[in-house]
């Protein structure tokens, strides 16, 4: 009888062997315009997501100089966070680049695992670039939090702001502080989120074929029931308005304000929970 319990026990180990280890994922996070790798921290998502077994894992800089890796723990973790950092003010091409340059050192980092892609706000718009001009190996989803996909007619006043002739744009410079040097620097970034029409990025990017990966839109509902916030209109934050990838986006309302919030990680972990289901 002894026999037979070890001959069980050892052909279980066996058959394990075989099967490989568990599925894992790793989270991809890109954070928004004027946000940096500690939105995710300071507004607790990342705490949530640890509760739920999402560990931190690594976190990138992105610089003219390429790819800074600066921290990397819990290496073993099953489910594992990557926080990119990016110049959000700079162009979208340019910051495609780099989120591509973030995708390609997880892929080589962690070969074995799936990839599932959180923006928040710009970051969406940035991730759905590069996995157009790029590819997406190994990516298994694509997650936004209040993106722009179509536009945001808030681009235009930022343009206003500085399209003065001279010399009322030589006094703003003057006086104008730190918003307006922000705003200077952000030019090519606001062009590029202008509503979508034909002739822009966001029409061009929106009616490219997408990858066959799952598409989650997590849109904003605002105090009066409309859907969106005061910085993204709802129907350009919801992917099912984008022609190319349409019902394949499903859509989750969630919170009020434009900025993450400790809530976002509650719905990250439901959305991870489905896709681990699948």
């Amino acid at each position: 009888m002894n026999g037979m319990k070890q001959f069980l026990s050892a052909l279980l180990l066996f058959m394990g062997a075989l099967a490989g280890p568990a599925s894992a994922d790793v989270l991809l996070q890109v954070h928004g315009y004027q946000g940096s790798i500690y939105s995710w921290e300071q507004s607790g998502v990342n705490n949530v997501l640890q509760q739920f077994g999402w560990k931190r894992a690594a976190l990138l800089l992105g610089s003219p100089e390429g790819l800074i890796p600066v921290s990397q723990q819990w290496q073993d973790a099953d489910n594992k966070v990557v926080n990119l950092l990016l110049n959000s003010e700079a162009p979208l091409n340019g910051q495609a680049n780099v989120f591509s340059a973030a995708l390609r050192w997880v892929n080589d980092r962690y070969p074995a695992d799936k990839i599932i892609i959180v923006g928040h706000s710009l970051g969406g718009v940035v991730a759905r670039l590069a996995l157009i001009r790029h590819g997406a190996p190994n990516v298994k989803a694509l997650i936004t939090i209040a993106s722009p996909h179509l536009g945001t007619a808030l681009a235009y006043h930022g343009l206003d702001e500085v399209s003065d002739p001279f010399p009322i744009n030589k006094i703003k410079e003057f006086f104008g502080g730190s918003r307006y040097d922000t705003l200077i620097r952000s030019k090519g970034m606001l062009h590029d989120i202008l509503p979508a029409i034909p002739g822009r990025l966001l029409h061009w990017l929106n009616t490219r074929a997408h990858p066959p990966i799952q598409y989650f839109s997590v849109v904003r509902s605002g105090f009066n029931g409309a859907l969106g916030d005061p910085i993204v209109p709802g129907f350009s934050q919801d992917m099912a308005n984008v022609e190319a990838i349409g019902k394949s986006s499903t859509r989750l309302i969630q919170g009020f304000s434009h900025e993450l919030s400790v809530l976002d990680g509650y719905a990250l972990v439901n959305i991870l929970t489905q896709l681990e289901k699948k």
